[in-house]
């Protein structure tokens, strides 16, 4: 079991890695320092974010669709406040590109 929480922490937080940074750089974000930015940001709140959904999925089945809703928006909260000032790229507010960056990070997976 540990190693399989394992598992989905590291495919889940490549996968945001690939998407999200792919993203963000389609947006026009080009800094190396707001890349090195978004990882950190989401090495932060990605693993904590999955590890709460993992372990609701295995102790009571599915989460319901307002628990996952309510983490998310808490993660991109968070997001927001991390990237807010440090942050360089600025044609999309930075609580605007965490919506977005989050969004497609969430639909990404949906597909996958």
């Amino acid at each position: 079991m540990t190693a399989d929480l394992i598992r989905s922490l590291a495919l889940s937080l490549s996968l945001t890695l690939v998407i999200e940074l792919g993203a963000a750089f389609l947006l026009g974000v080009r800094a190396k320092k707001d890349f090195l930015l978004l990882v950190l940001v989401n090495v932060m709140t990605n693993p904590p974010l999955v590890l709460l959904l993992d372990l609701w999925y295995l102790s009571r089945g599915m989460p319901p669709w307002y628990l996952i809703g309510a983490l998310e928006a808490t993660v991109t909260a968070a997001e927001w406040l991390l990237i807010r000032r440090r942050l360089v790229y600025r044609r999309i507010a930075p609580l605007l590109l965490a919506i977005l960056l989050n969004t497609i990070s969430f639909l990404g997976g949906l597909l996958l």
